[in-house]
């Protein structure tokens, strides 16, 4: 088949069936188009099915860019959205850019850093006062035994005195009746 008789074929095919020249030119070998050429009645019977089909692809194609074209639009997108309250967050005043961000379980640097600083202070002071009163503690036990020492040093000599100058015996019943005194 020589190119002027396959175009000539090609635009009664394309006439009867509604099918572009450029697509029967690329996808229709010559023995296809002599074939289709001698069946033009059958093809004309399915155009308006043909022509059906392309407005319902447009159809579709159309729905299909005004989706894509929705969630390209920056007016759409969530990232955008959620930036821009993260902006109107953060350019409140502290106590209400706490209280926004606590919302959706976010946290300022800012106030995080002074949280943060809060704590190690609050554990140092509570590392300082129980060293002091450790010291304290300290300082109360050696004078409680310096205490005992001269207690334990005076009973001894009560009970040296005691036992020089009144007897032996003598002591022995004031230490039992100081004893159950102690009871």
């Amino acid at each position: 088949m020589n190119k002027q008789e396959r175009n000539r074929l090609i635009q009664r095919i394309s006439r009867a069936s509604g099918v572009a020249q450029y697509a029967l030119q690329k996808k229709m070998t010559d023995e296809q188009i002599s074939q289709a050429a001698q069946h033009l009645d059958v093809l004309e019977l399915v155009k308006s099915a043909n022509t059906y089909n392309r407005y319902c692809q447009a159809q579709k194609t159309r729905e299909a860019n005004d989706k894509l074209k929705s969630f390209l639009d920056p007016q759409n997108s969530e990232i955008v959205s959620v930036g821009r309250w993260l902006i109107n967050a953060l350019s409140q005043n502290r106590s209400d850019r706490k209280e926004t961000l606590l919302e959706r379980d976010l946290v300022h640097k800012e106030d995080y850093n002074t949280m943060v600083s809060d704590m190690r202070q609050t554990i140092s002071d509570m590392d300082q006062i129980t060293l002091a009163s450790t010291q304290e503690s300290a300082d109360k036990i050696k004078i409680l035994e310096k205490r005992i020492d001269t207690l334990k040093g005076q009973l001894s000599r009560i009970e040296e005195y005691i036992r020089n100058n009144h007897g032996v015996a003598e002591w022995k019943r004031i230490n039992e009746t100081l004893i159950s005194m102690g009871r």
